[in-house]
């Protein structure tokens, strides 16, 4: 249970991280946005280890894959919803 629980906060964290980072983007946020993301995508692969979701080694696998998914998911999200500029200067 502590285990969703976190995974559900790290996402909430990273979509509303979106929204502070859009006005910033181009001054050194978008950097700060992608390295935040991959922090959470990896504390989100190694979660169902450290909280012992299931007993299984193949389980907590799953388990992982699964949060990495939703994870690349929801970062990409809070990227499109907030409105995040990629391209700053094209010269």
């Amino acid at each position: 249970m502590i285990g969703l629980s976190l995974a559900a906060s790290i996402g909430l964290v990273i979509f509303a991280l979106a929204f502070v980072i859009a006005p910033h983007a181009c001054e050194g946020g978008l950097d700060l946005y992608f390295w935040c993301g991959v922090a959470a995508l990896a504390a989100l692969l190694a979660l169902p280890f450290a909280t012992h979701m299931s007993g299984s080694l193949l389980a907590s696998l799953g388990w992982a894959v699964g949060f990495l998914v939703l994870g690349f998911a929801v970062w990409l999200g809070g990227l499109v919803a907030a409105n995040v500029r990629i391209i700053c200067r094209l010269f």
